[in-house]
Formats: structure tokens, sequence, C-alpha cells
């Protein structure tokens, strides 16, 4: 299962190349593959597999769930836009034209950054992102 790891950091520093590149579509939609391999991870170490869903907010809502975490349900309720905003740049990266701003890809890293260290404590596991 630490392949999934591993994958959610290869998304994730791809996804800092985009954006210094300037291709914001494609670093927020790296960016969200990279979250949501890690929570996968996370359930896959939990549960022994991992679901097959694309979303987002439901896969933390099973993380949260297979941990018994209130702080992890308390996370993505006060985050809920943070998530919605990646989880519309799995769907419309792929599907739809829309484009993503330089300023909301850069408030996604840092939101994203925020999740790591919120998960590397929670689950009291180095990740070693490098952020």
């Amino acid at each position: 299962m630490l392949f999934l790891k591993e994958k959610s950091k290869k998304f994730y520093h791809n996804a800092i190349y985009l954006f210094e590149k300037g291709d914001y579509d494609l670093a927020a939609f790296n960016m969200e593959q990279s979250c949501q391999l890690l929570v996968k991870y996370f359930l896959a170490k939990k549960m022994g597999e991992w679901p097959k869903t694309h979303y987002l907010v439901q896969l933390i809502k099973m993380l949260s769930d297979a941990y018994e975490s209130k702080e992890i349900h308390d996370y993505l309720k006060e985050n809920e836009l943070f998530f919605d905003d990646l989880s519309d740049a799995y769907f419309t990266s792929r599907y739809f034209p829309k484009e993503f701003s330089k300023n909301l890809v850069e408030k996604l890293i840092d939101n994203y950054k925020n999740f790591i260290k919120f998960l590397e404590e929670r689950m009291n596991e180095p990740l070693d992102f490098g952020l």
C-alpha cells in the first residue's frame, strides 16, 4: 500500500512543477490526485483495501469513520470549500473547459500543505513530502 503514498508524493511534486510553469489547471488536477491517493493510502492501511470512489469529500468521511476520528470530521467541515475546489479540479479539468487562476491554485497548494501536516500529526506518520 506504500505505492499509494509514493504516487501521492509524485502527483504533489508534479503539481508544484506545473504551478511554477504556469499550467494552473493541470497543477490543480495533480494536487487533487495527490490528495485522493493520500487519503486512499490511509484507508488501505487501516482497512486492507481502498475504495474505488473518486469523490474526495466522501473519501475523507470514510477516513474519519475508519479511524473513528472526530478531528478528521471537524477538519473536513472547517475546510469543505477547499475540498470542493479540489474535487472541481478533478472533474472540470477532465470534462469541462474551466480554467484555474494562479491565485486559486496557490491557495489550494497552501491548504493542501496544511492538510498534509494535519494528517502527519493525526496519523502520527511522517509523510516526507518535502514541504
